[in-house]
């Protein structure tokens, strides 16, 4: 798998997390590095990220997240429901979270996500995500 277009997104003294962004042949890979966590972190990068989609003309994204604070319940639920609102709606989401302890928030998320009209799915690792992505 090889990226084109690397590019960091130079962190701001505010935010509490930085993305590395990465052109790929048929969709934008997404690394979030942090520590802190919560709605509106989770919030703030998953609008950051569609917007960046949208810019450089992408339909699909593997977003990989190596923040190991975790979300709650509560915010998952938040953010899963306002997927459509961040920018997801029609976007191909493919999601790598480095900390599988945090699996059963995430997939919480996902299915509100899903409930909501997003095509999101959850991955262990990258490869499997980037099969998915380049299936079709």
């Amino acid at each position: 798998m090889q990226g084109f277009g690397r590019q960091a997104v130079e962190n701001q003294s505010d935010r509490k997390y930085t993305i590395v962004f990465e052109n790929y042949p048929t969709y934008l890979y997404a690394l979030v590095h942090g520590e802190a966590y919560g709605y509106e972190i989770l919030s703030a990068f998953l609008k950051e990220i569609a917007d960046e989609v949208k810019a450089r003309g992408f339909t699909q994204v593997l977003i990989e997240e190596n923040i190991s604070a975790s979300a709650t319940k509560e915010d998952a639920y938040r953010v899963g429901s306002e997927m459509p609102e961040l920018g997801y709606a029609g976007i191909k989401v493919a999601y790598v979270d480095r900390f599988l302890e945090q699996e059963e928030v995430n997939e919480f998320g996902r299915d509100v996500a899903v409930h909501n009209g997003i095509n999101v799915r959850l991955f262990s690792d990258q490869e499997m995500a980037d099969r998915w992505l380049t299936s079709e």
